[in-house]
């Protein structure tokens, strides 16, 4: 509204200054043709802000009418999925139906929570946002606001992508799971990485309904490539932001609820600091989906003095990863040993022995996976404390899952 009304001024202003000025500086133009033409610069000024408006109007009309037309076409496919599970429970009344029924009105309660996220939260934000500086250009040419632009387009239309890196069975080396990473392509198919985007998603105030939508989307593509291979396991990390959303969480678990299918698969990952700051939404949480049958992973360790691993074990945590830099001590201990030697000289990671470390590990049933393994010499070591997996480029780069599935397959 301020904005029209300066417009509207700025052109009134312009045509009083044609009525009073041009007769004085043009002695053939009269006092009344001088009023004339203010006139006509008012009135000429009047119907290009209309015009203006009305386009403005209508390219805001249609932008709400095509986020509302992708939303219909979305909940239009949910419906059928609901109607064709409603008319196999009436007419088999079977355990299955029933069971389908239960995930696909589980699954439209998450989109409806994710879907409100996006379309109320965030744009509120943003529209502030818009009348900011868009911020500094980054190395890609692009600003703050075309990078959050990027990232709603990229949800809204389906454009995430999930990438998979193999964790490897030491000294194997044989595929065991993958770990999965979220990415966002622009309309022109350049990939975005979060580290591009996080600082300005927080800063305009939805981070956490883009982490929570990530956090479903990976469910759901582990979903369906566990058809593909049932022997695979899928580590999807739950962050902090995710954690802090009691309403869309509490949704989130429900919807597990309808798919304790994917226990056997699925592994939720929580960082040390998650783990130490959101301690009381972690033990509700964790509590109600370990009873539904899944394990968990921590991840992102920094100091394993804090951590109580027989604790840990009764609230089903059977991963714990590490960084290879740490359990190898790059920061300048010794080389790793064998046998009894290995006990006295095996580095210490934030003051844990990582030898001692490991059998206490193999007594409560945690399994160790050493991650971002990068050469051969860093494997040879890790060895030697009997490392359960390996994650890490020399094991394999993230792949978008497709590039994988059609691995898998040949």
């Amino acid at each position: 509204m301020l904005k029209h009304l300066l417009i509207a001024f700025a052109y009134f202003l312009l045509a009083v200054a044609v009525a009073l000025v041009l007769p004085a500086f043009v002695p053939s133009v009269s006092a009344p043709a001088g009023f004339i033409a203010g006139g006509v610069v008012l009135v000429a000024g009047a119907l290009v802000h209309e015009a203006w408006t009305r386009f403005d109007a209508v390219e805001l009309t249609e932008d709400r009418f095509e986020h509302l037309r992708a939303e219909i076409d979305r909940l239009r496919a949910d419906s059928l999925r609901l109607d064709g599970a409603i008319a196999a429970l009436v007419e088999g009344g079977d355990s299955k139906a029933k069971k389908d029924l239960d995930r696909v009105v589980s699954e439209v309660r998450v989109l409806q929570s994710l879907i409100e996220q996006l379309s109320t939260r965030a744009p509120e934000r943003s529209a502030a946002s818009h009348e900011a500086p868009a911020g500094a250009v980054g190395e890609d040419g692009l600003d703050d606001a075309q990078v959050i632009e990027i990232v709603r387009e990229g949800l809204k239309r389906d454009r995430v992508d999930l990438y998979l890196q193999p964790v490897v069975s030491l000294p194997q080396r044989k595929t065991r799971f993958y770990e999965c990473f979220s990415r966002i392509r622009d309309a022109d198919g350049r990939v975005m990485l979060p580290e591009r985007y996080l600082t300005v998603a927080r800063r305009e105030g939805f981070v956490g309904a883009i982490d929570n939508l990530l956090l479903f989307r990976c469910v759901q593509l582990v979903r369906r490539a566990q058809s593909r291979n049932h022997t695979v396991g899928f580590f999807c990390n739950i962050s902090a932001n995710t954690l802090a959303d009691r309403a869309f969480f509490s949704d989130f678990v429900e919807f597990m609820a309808s798919n304790t299918e994917l226990a056997r698969n699925l592994i939720f990952e929580f960082s040390q600091d998650d783990v130490e700051n959101h301690r009381a939404e972690i033990e509700e949480y964790i509590s109600r989906l370990g009873r539904l049958g899944f394990y968990f992973s921590l991840d992102r360790v920094r100091d394993l003095t804090r951590i109580d691993i027989p604790m840990m074990a009764r609230r089903r945590f059977k991963y714990i990863k590490i960084d290879s830099a740490q359990l190898l001590d790059r920061n300048g201990g010794s080389k790793a040993a064998t046998g009894a030697e290995a006990d006295q000289a095996a580095p210490a990671i934030i003051g844990v022995n990582v030898a001692a470390l490991k059998r206490v590990l193999d007594v409560h049933g945690i399994d160790l996976i050493a991650e971002k393994i990068e050469t051969e010499q860093d494997l040879i070591e890790l060895l030697d404390y009997r490392i359960d997996y390996g994650q890490g480029y020399l094991f394999g780069e993230p792949r978008i899952s497709k590039e994988v599935a059609a691995t898998a397959a040949a």
